[in-house]
């Protein structure tokens, strides 16, 4: 048998050293970095819908508000009320018939007779006058007796308005119209004691 050289038996084991190390990295394999999951505020599915929600959510957020915010007042614009016109009332005598009646300057029992409505010969019979009766007189004013339907109480038609001519008082002037008050006369023309008319004044008849 021959005797195997040195040499040969030193490569033969250089080889099979070789051999083993490239075996063995290759059963190893290259090693894959760990996998690191990232933290989602939120989960993955359907991305659009979240989005709309998260929308939503931060419009009613400011819609809603903080309740101490008060909102803006709105400005408040004054209408101006259209100005009617002045209504004139013309006030009138106080109602009803006296008992009795101090004749005034001016007057005469057929006046006072056409101003109460009374008939004026049951005028004069109550008080058994005839003729003229000075001014200062008392009247008795009958009752259950009224102005005769054959004639007007009024002598003038009114209301009107009256130039005052000279001598004219207030008593004359309403005897002038029949059945005009004197006190009527004052109040539509907010006369004074003691009730002087001017000459060529133009006073209100109601």
């Amino acid at each position: 048998m021959k005797k195997i050289p040195y040499a040969l038996i030193m490569m033969v084991l250089l080889l099979s050293l070789a051999v083993s190390g490239c075996n063995l990295s290759s059963s190893k394999g290259i090693e894959e970095p760990p996998t690191v999951e990232a933290e989602i505020p939120f989960p993955v599915g359907d991305t659009t819908n979240r989005v709309t929600e998260m929308a939503m959510e931060t419009q009613t957020a400011v819609v809603g508000g903080d309740s101490n915010v008060e909102p803006t007042p709105e400005p408040v614009v004054n209408t101006p009320e259209p100005t009617q016109a002045p209504v004139i009332v013309v006030p009138s005598a106080t109602p009803g018939i006296p008992s009795t009646y101090i004749l005034q300057e001016g007057e005469h029992p057929y006046c006072i007779a056409r101003r109460f409505n009374v008939n004026p010969n049951d005028l004069v019979a109550i008080n058994g006058i005839s003729g003229n009766v000075a001014p200062g007189t008392t009247l008795k004013i009958p009752t259950n007796s009224s102005w005769p339907d054959s004639a007007s109480r009024a002598l003038k038609a009114h209301p009107t308005t009256y130039t005052v001519i000279s001598g004219d008082s207030i008593y004359s002037v309403a005897c002038k119209f029949g059945d005009v008050d004197p006190n009527s006369i004052i109040a539509a023309n907010a006369l004074q004691s003691p009730y002087s008319l001017t000459s060529g004044t133009t006073i209100q008849i109601p």
